[in-house]
């Protein structure tokens, strides 16, 4: 800790201050001992973590950090942050930003610059103007009672900046107020000898329990926070003070409500709450189809709309006029639980955007707003009869616009400019997610071509190793069973037919023989223009690989006799085995190949050449291995070149 920020601690602590010192990417590079009660979420402060995570109140102001930083604005605060402590109880701070003065960022040293935010412990002023407050219109309430002057009580009313309106038992509206015919919208003559429902939108038992409740404990009700609804159908938020007071002339109480708009606040609170909502979902989300169906939701239940859709955009054709105007595909919607049941919404799969709100915001790029729907800017899936408002927005990255959503309530909604700034930041985010996650499949997908044509060339406990290990695999094996096996006269046949259609048959009958090898667990190792051949035992295969080898040149030569049979080609094999040690692995650099060396593999090799077509000819060793369960028939002494004079067998059937 610097000198500086020692002598501000000494300085902060007789005032319950606490501090942050953060970098221009706004990460935590410091904190005093105490800050953490004062954070939304205390596990997120600690060095090297966001700032808005713990005080997410500073999402969207970075701007002003920076300037601050740059020293085109001093410092910068927020008032009034109510917090809620471990014990429950209300927890009130003010937040300044400042830049400090002799700071080094350690993680951009180009950038020579911190900022301090100081955090005050103000919770007994504010509980202190509450109290005040109440106080006040305590007294406001008692000059009201205790004046016998009706002129100088309505000289009161008519001053007063909070909406005023009295009730009899009734709910009868007995006086109002400039400020409430202004908030509401209503004439005086419009308000009195009306009901108060007219504007509060509550219904009838939830307002007879709320003056009941005032009946009962007469003292006073503050910020009981109501839905209302003006004169143009518009609906806002207000925060009502309420009491009761009994008149001297009548025996049931009066009602007093002296409410303050808070809309512009709630809206605030909303917009933060939904970009920090849609930011949460795109960190936890791994796919595309797995944050889409979130962000409707998200977006709709924060700021209260009543319907919402995504649209995404459908490329049709190759021209270029295609590609400027694309069809839309509805891929998912969401309807709050106040849409009545007898509202009906169609869903068709695909909508052009060359009209209404849909339209609109393909043009501009950018969010719009309708307050007042008509038949052009209706939705394609509601009935118009059930809308009001509307507003969408645009997903897109710095290129393409990739898809549209939209929002829809019943409500007369007005304008918010703010909200559709975040909006489209929303929008900008949703996009690169998108393409993110779009070209991260691709690459998965592109690694699965790889990993798929890797395997086809070698096995799987080799490529494995071979992406670990990238340098020459070899390895002895005590004992394992090889097979090779010739078409018989297939250079002859070469001569007969075009090389394409050589080609293709020789390509149908070794696919077969790749399906045996796969269906006997056996490894092929390669093929040399007409010869084939396959190993059991390596790296992973069954424990008897002689019986598995043998069984499968029993079905290779079915095989054989079945395609001999349907194309009427005269095709014949001939097939060794032999079983023993062998050197494995692979060698070289480019177009490698896992291979097979030793005596073992060389008497296989002459097996097969030495054979008789259509035959099986094996050595001794497979003969001592399989002669209890396949029959076998002797050849005798045939001369092997390079290894003399050897005892052969036909390989016949299993027993």
């Amino acid at each position: 800790m610097s000198i500086f920020l020692n002598k501000l601690l000494s300085l902060l602590a007789p005032r319950h201050r606490e501090y942050l010192l953060i970098n221009r990417d706004g990460k935590i590079l410091e904190t005093s001992p105490g800050v953490k009660r004062f954070a939304e979420d205390f596990d997120q402060v600690r060095q090297g973590q966001n700032i808005c995570l713990g005080f997410p109140e500073l999402i969207g102001l970075e701007t002003i950090l920076i300037d601050i930083l740059d020293e085109r604005q001093n410092n910068f605060e927020l008032k009034g942050i109510s917090r809620c402590s471990v014990t429950g109880e209300s927890l009130y701070l003010d937040l300044y930003v400042i830049k400090h003065p002799l700071g080094f960022d350690q993680y951009n040293p180009d950038k020579p610059n911190q900022l301090i935010i100081l955090l005050e412990d103000v919770t007994e002023r504010m509980v202190l103007e509450q109290t005040l407050v109440q106080a006040t219109n305590e007294t406001r309430l008692l000059l009201s009672r205790l004046s016998a002057s009706k002129a100088y009580i309505e000289q009161i009313i008519t001053a007063m900046a909070d909406a005023l309106l009295v009730t009899k038992p009734t709910g009868i509206i007995k006086t109002v107020n400039r400020s409430a015919q202004t908030l509401f919208g209503y004439d005086e003559s419009e308000l009195i000898g009306n009901s108060i429902r007219l504007i509060l939108s509550l219904a009838d038992d939830l307002l007879t329990e709320h003056q009941q409740q005032l009946c009962v404990e007469p003292t006073f009700i503050n910020d009981w926070e109501v839905v209302c609804q003006k004169k143009t159908g518009e609906k806002i938020m207000v925060s009502f003070s309420c009491s009761a007071i009994q008149m001297e002339t009548e025996s049931s109480p009066h009602f007093i409500y002296i409410g303050r708009d808070i809309t512009e606040r709630q809206r605030t609170q909303k917009r933060i709450a939904t970009q920090h909502a849609i930011t949460r979902i795109l960190s936890d989300s791994g796919t595309i189809e797995e944050a889409m169906p979130k962000i409707l939701p998200a977006i709709g239940e924060t700021l209260v709309w009543d319907l919402g859709e995504l649209w995404i955009s459908e490329v049709i054709g190759d021209r270029e006029i295609d590609r400027i105007t694309p069809q839309l595909r509805c891929e998912h919607t969401w309807v709050s639980r106040a849409i009545p049941e007898s509202m009906s919404i169609t869903q068709p799969l695909i909508a052009s955007p060359k009209g209404g709100l849909l339209g609109q915001i393909w043009t501009s790029r950018s969010p719009e707003w309708i307050s007042g729907i008509t038949s052009e800017s209706l939705s394609p899936i509601l009935p118009i009869a059930e809308l009001r408002s509307a507003f969408g927005f645009p997903i897109q990255d710095d290129e393409q616009i990739l898809g549209v959503i939209t929002f829809y309530s019943y409500d007369v909604q007005p304008p918010d400019p703010e909200l559709m700034q975040v909006m489209a930041t929303i929008g900008n985010q949703l996009g690169q997610f998108i393409k993110r996650k779009q070209a991260e499949a691709a690459l998965r997908q592109e690694q699965e071509k790889s990993e798929q044509l890797l395997l086809n060339i070698l096995p799987e406990p080799i490529a494995d190793r071979l992406k670990h290990e990238p340098q020459i695999i070899a390895e002895d094996f005590a004992e394992v069973s090889v097979l090779f096996a010739d078409i018989v006269g297939f250079t002859q046949l070469s001569s007969s037919m075009p090389p394409i259609t050589l080609l293709n048959l020789l390509n149908q009958i070794f696919s077969i023989f790749d399906e045996l090898c796969e269906q006997h667990q056996l490894e092929k190792i390669k093929t040399i223009g007409d010869a084939y051949m396959v190993v059991g035992g390596l790296p992973r295969s069954p424990l008897n690989h002689a019986h598995a080898i043998a069984r499968m040149s029993l079905d290779m030569q079915a095989a054989i006799a079945q395609f001999r049979d349907q194309t009427g080609q005269a095709f014949n094999m001939r097939i060794g085995i032999n079983t023993g040690p062998v050197i494995a692995g692979v060698i070289g650099l480019k177009k490698f190949s896992y291979d097979l060396w030793g005596d073992t593999v060389n008497i296989a090799s002459r097996m097969e050449s030495q054979s008789i077509p259509g035959r099986i000819q094996v050595t001794a060793a497979i003969y001592e291995k399989l002669k209890d369960t396949f029959e076998f028939e002797q050849r005798g002494m045939i001369d092997v070149k390079g290894r003399g004079k050897m005892t052969t067998y036909f390989l016949i059937a299993v027993k």
